[in-house]
């Protein structure tokens, strides 16, 4: 049986959109825990540091489960990054700066990654049509912002033991009865957030509103 060219096509394409995600994934997941690890160093805790988790490589940062529910179930996680809050300069405040520098370096990369579509369909419209590379490109660059703002969208969600949840730690009283209930049924809440449209509805109002107003800010940056 001999396959035609519409298959092959069709093969490749296809084969583009799962390394463009790979490529992607790579990216956006050691960002979020190195961006961590950087944050605590600069506060005094160089923890991650010692367990060898300050780099950019991908696998000292990757966590089968997250990628799994990520894949399943649109969030996910990486492995954390062990710090001690102990050895911070600033108490509270260096705790903050490191618990939102994930989300912030999630966020960057999901702005810029958007500019930079924003930016090649300014120079030239066609490049990412009827072109492998250009679809390729392309690929990388729409997940890669899908998926930095999901990091975003899910991890600012003050649950245990995300970047929300220690956030929030830092503007709650250490008795605080919100956090007690996040933190002793976050496994609860974890299904209903897999198995409910609410956290459908959440990211998708969340992610949309994010792309819309950036790519309106862009548009009036480059006169699209």
């Amino acid at each position: 049986m001999f396959f035609g060219a519409e298959f092959s096509e069709s093969f490749l394409y296809s084969l583009l959109t799962i390394v463009a995600l790979a490529m992607a994934f790579f990216v956006a997941l050691p960002a979020h825990e190195f961006a961590h690890a950087f944050a605590a160093k600069r506060e005094g805790d160089y923890t991650a540091v010692a367990h060898r988790r300050y780099t950019l490589a991908f696998l000292p940062h990757f966590d089968w489960k997250g990628f799994l529910f990520l894949l399943i179930f649109r969030f996910g996680w990486a492995k954390p990054v062990p710090i001690d809050e102990r050895n911070f300069k600033r108490g509270k405040k260096s705790k903050f700066l490191v618990s939102i520098a994930g989300v912030l370096a999630n966020f960057i990369l999901g702005a810029f990654f958007l500019f930079v579509i924003c930016l090649v369909l300014k120079i030239n419209p066609n490049f990412f049509v009827d072109n492998a590379y250009g679809y390729l490109l392309y690929q990388f660059l729409n997940v890669s912002v899908y998926l930095n703002f999901t990091f975003v969208i899910f991890n600012i969600l003050p649950i245990y033991p995300f970047d929300g949840y220690k956030i929030a730690e830092c503007f709650c009283s250490y008795d605080s009865k919100f956090l007690a209930f996040t933190k002793q049924y976050a496994i609860l809440l974890y299904i209903l957030l897999a198995f409910s449209t609410i956290y459908y509805y959440y990211y998708t109002y969340t992610a949309g509103l994010m792309i819309t107003g950036l790519t309106k800010l862009y548009s009036l940056i480059l006169g699209l």
